[in-house]
């Protein structure tokens, strides 16, 4: 099972976390097209670069993925007792999913994705227990979805001692990516070993998604 897991995790593209040389040549491509939007055309620049992300398509074993909206600046922090929480990136896109694989998806054909890149860390010795991987999104469209634990990283569970995990949690919604404006992200606050609260009981998030 575990080998199944990971090998449709590597299949699905649409992980926010990318290798350096990757991120790099995509800075670089983005600096050159602004550097000649600004040559020839100062205004039009922001436009040329939301029309780039727009026609993103990414082809792979799963499906075709299309990126609606990436946001790799996103500021929320969170002291929660001895833990420090980040959200730090959003990412929406429309998937087709490939026929191989549409039974994953309860036998949908298509399915919009959201991801988050969180961040979570355990500032003192004593282990407790924290799940963002676990959280609630619900959708200005009306959709109250629970995190999808298949796909997402493995950021929850028990930290024992000063521990730090990073990765993506997955969302999958009925709505189109274009319908979702303002996203409320709703994770548990830690516990102790013994279940005992170590801070608020949750934590809500409002997140503009809009392009």
């Amino acid at each position: 099972m575990n080998m199944k897991r990971y090998g449709f995790l590597f299949a699905l593209p649409l992980a926010l976390l990318v290798g350096c040389g990757e991120a790099d040549e995509l800075k670089t491509t983005t600096t050159e097209t602004e550097e000649v939007a600004v040559a020839e055309e100062p205004e039009e620049a922001p436009e040329t670069e939301t029309q780039t992300e727009e026609a993103e398509v990414q082809e792979t074993e799963l499906g075709t993925n299309q990126i609606h909206l990436k946001n790799k600046a996103l500021d929320i922090t969170e002291a929660m007792g001895s833990v420090q929480f980040q959200v730090d990136k959003v990412q929406t896109s429309r998937l087709k999913v490939a026929e191989a694989y549409r039974d994953s998806f309860d036998g949908k054909e298509e399915v919009t994705v959201v991801v988050f890149n969180v961040i979570a860390e355990n500032t003192v010795e004593d282990t407790i227990s924290f799940h963002p991987n676990q959280s609630t999104l619900v959708t200005n469209t009306g959709e109250q979805i629970d995190a999808n634990l298949w796909f997402s990283d493995d950021v929850g569970g028990d930290f024992l001692g000063e521990v730090k995990k990073e990765g993506n949690v997955f969302f999958f919604a009925e709505s189109m990516p274009e319908e979702l404006a303002e996203l409320r992200l709703i994770v548990g606050g830690p516990t102790s070993t013994d279940y005992e609260k170590l801070a608020e009981e949750s934590y809500e998030y409002t997140i503009d998604v809009t392009k």
